[in-house]
């Protein structure tokens, strides 16, 4: 039988030019096989129930925004109470008592259950391994584990609800063909919002990106899925028609059906190469081929469905706009405060430290606001290229460039250098030497300078701060040497005979620091290992709102928990700092754990105000203890290894129902 060209029209009538949705879908390629029952199912929306379509797709589109909805809410009323409770005890300790207490049974055993309850016991944030070198991923918390259920058991629903007493059963395949399409391609406007960093959720609903990162990541495997029994439906009907020979022809003849295949065969190269063993083992790598991959894939989609004249093209451009513009928008924030004409490029000075790290600051090119308990993503292309990796902001502050003042910092840091030499060797938290320190210390000092976090708790017309065209914002960060980047990093600047290199860069935020924490009346902050750099800023901006009688905050508690002793120089400047604050005594404690110290005199500490302690730190009794002793609410904020995350997570559950308490937990599960 001759061939058929389903698109042939005579040659006096032009095509018209098709439009998404709207006249016959196109581009059949050859089909080979007039009589065949299976031929008419397969090309266009013949057997495909549009209509339902239509309304499975309304259906999953009014179910994100209800849960939109039902988030905003929760977290409009969650940050509505701690305004009030904000204002009606900032300053005071002896009206916190009617917050100290839980006034109904619902919400801490919502918290117990629900939000703060991990998928099993305690595990969540510690890693799944195989093996020391191989890692599975991290387990989705129980909350979490219901919105995916949820959202997967929908789907499967959704492509399920057909008509299955068909007598053709190509019709049968052609109607689930057509609801795995319109699916995937819905699907993949919150698989890319998801992924994006400066996705306007983030900052809208207070959620942190690493539930994006998770939510995106399911969402991919969903479209993925559903792109796969779309293909294996047409390729029945396809192989039903004509066998083998008609597929390969039509793939041959169709730049539609070519570039959905091209797209689908992406899509299972972005899936099983995003597998956690893989992305971990070759982080850097993997986020790079990742993102060509899924432009490679979208473009295909784009030009499948353009070229047939489908409906859901729409849904891709929706897709590919967001990405373009969060891109737009990240470029021109990083070129905005990395680069000026005045100053050129952000430079960059790298300090190693000991116990394989380095203290590394950024020094803007325009001035940048900061808050604390938020990130960063550092770009340093002579180490890795164009790749970004997020840190915790250590310390920021604004110091400025011009050559007298440098001068005379200078003269100021040798006069306190040479008193602070006169300490003991004994492990503390007085500054030592340091190339940086010169410069940082002082660079505190209020009768010169003044750091970003007061500038935001004064009035702007206060003479706090140098003007803004002779201030430039210095950003440090402290990067543990792992692999890659950070490896490369530190043994450069080990190598160094000063122990410090200069290098260019940009820095880009800032992300997260959703909340302030001024609003409670005890605050206790857990860090393990370079997880401290997350909660200094935290210590510093809340000793500021005390000292400025802004903060509700009373007791703040900073416990710490590192290898050996050689960590404390990580922060030991900014410590220091933080120490000689008016009124510190009143309402900072510092407990350090040295889970693996040396011998038995090297823990000890200087100060009364820190403690030190040999072992490993026990979280449950720390909090119960607290607990037991607080003013007011009590929040809780975590950032480290998993597994010290996940002990802290469980202390604040045995407790959340004796009292009023918060947690938040700093993770970078990617």
């Amino acid at each position: 039988m001759a061939p058929r060209y389903a698109d042939a029209v005579p040659e006096t009538l032009p095509l018209p030019i098709p439009e998404p949705g709207r006249g016959p879908v196109t581009d059949f390629g050859t089909l080979l096989n007039y009589t065949n029952d299976a031929e008419p199912f397969t090309h266009g929306l013949d057997g495909v129930d549009q209509t339902a379509n239509w309304v499975f797709a309304k259906v999953l589109f009014v179910s994100f925004m209800a849960l939109l909805a039902i988030t905003l809410g929760y977290r409009w009323t969650h940050m509505a109470k701690m305004h009030i409770r904000h204002l009606m005890t900032m300053g005071r300790w002896e009206d916190q008592r009617y917050w100290m207490y839980n006034h109904s049974h619902f919400w801490p055993r919502v918290k117990k259950s629900l939000l703060y309850a991990p998928l099993g016991h305690q595990r969540h944030n510690r890693e799944l391994q195989l093996s020391k070198a191989v890692s599975i991923g991290t387990l989705p918390s129980r909350f979490h584990t219901i919105l995916l259920v949820l959202y997967l058991a929908s789907n499967i629903a959704y492509c399920l609800v057909q008509n299955w007493s068909r007598s053709n059963s190509s019709s049968v395949v052609a109607e689930l063909r057509g609801r795995t399409g319109m699916l995937a391609a819905l699907n993949l406007i919150p698989t890319v919002l998801f992924a994006l960093r400066n996705n306007p959720l983030i900052p809208l609903l207070k959620v942190s990106y690493d539930t994006f990162n998770l939510l995106h990541r399911w969402c991919a495997r969903v479209v993925i899925f559903e792109a796969t029994v779309h293909t294996i439906c047409w390729g029945v009907n396809s192989l039903n028609a004509g066998g083998l020979y008609q597929v390969r022809v039509s793939l041959a003849t169709s730049g539609s059906y070519m570039w959905g295949m091209v797209a689908m065969c992406t899509f299972a190269t972005v899936f099983l190469t995003s597998f956690s063993p893989v992305r971990h083992a070759f982080y850097e790598t993997f986020l790079n081929i990742h993102r060509l991959l899924v432009w490679l894939a979208l473009v295909g989609v784009y030009i499948h469905l353009d070229k047939a004249n489908l409906p859901q093209l729409p849904y891709v451009q929706i897709c590919i706009a967001f990405w373009l513009t969060e891109w737009v928008w990240r470029i021109s924030r990083i070129c905005y405060h990395n680069a000026s004409r005045q100053r050129g490029i952000t430079k960059i000075t790298v300090e190693a430290l000991p116990a394989e790290a380095c203290r590394v600051t950024f020094d803007l090119s325009r001035s940048w606001r900061w808050k604390p308990g938020c990130h960063v993503h550092a770009y340093l292309p002579q180490f890795a290229l164009w790749s970004s990796h997020p840190f915790s902001i250590a310390w920021a502050e604004n110091r400025p460039q011009s050559p007298p003042l440098e001068m005379e910092m200078e003269k100021m840091g040798s006069l306190n250098n040479s008193v602070n030499n006169q300490s003991t060797d004994r492990p503390s938290l007085v500054t030592r030497n340091s190339m940086y320190s010169r410069h940082s210390l002082m660079g505190a000092a209020p009768h010169t300078i003044a750091t970003i976090a007061e500038a935001t708790h004064k009035p702007e017309s206060a003479n706090i701060s140098l003007p803004r065209d002779a201030a430039c914002t210095s950003v440090s960060l402290i990067m543990r040497a792992r692999t890659g980047m950070t490896r490369k990093l530190y043994d450069k600047a080990s190598a160094s005979p000063t122990g410090t290199i200069t290098t260019w860069g940009a820095i880009e935020g800032p992300y997260g620091g959703h909340d302030s924490m001024t609003s409670y009346g005890t605050v206790i902050l857990f860090a393990g290992g370079v997880g401290i750099t997350h909660c200094v800023g935290y210590v510093h901006h809340l000793m500021l709102q005390y000292q400025a009688g802004t903060a509700s905050t009373q007791k703040i508690l900073l416990v710490w928990s590192v290898p050996n002793t050689e960590a404390l120089e990580w922060v030991r400047i900014y410590m220091d700092t933080i120490l000689r604050m008016e009124g510190r005594r009143d309402v900072l404690r510092i407990q350090l754990f040295v889970t693996k110290p040396r011998h038995r005199g090297e823990v000890i500490s200087n100060t009364g105000s820190v403690q030190m302690f040999p072992g490993r730190c026990n979280p449950s009794t720390i909090v119960e203890k607290e607990m037991q002793e607080r003013i007011g609410a009590m929040g809780v904020t975590v950032c480290g290894p998993g597994a010290f995350a996940d002990s802290v997570r469980a202390a604040v559950r045995n407790v959340v129902t004796e009292g009023a308490v918060d947690f938040v937990e700093e993770a970078f599960t990617y």
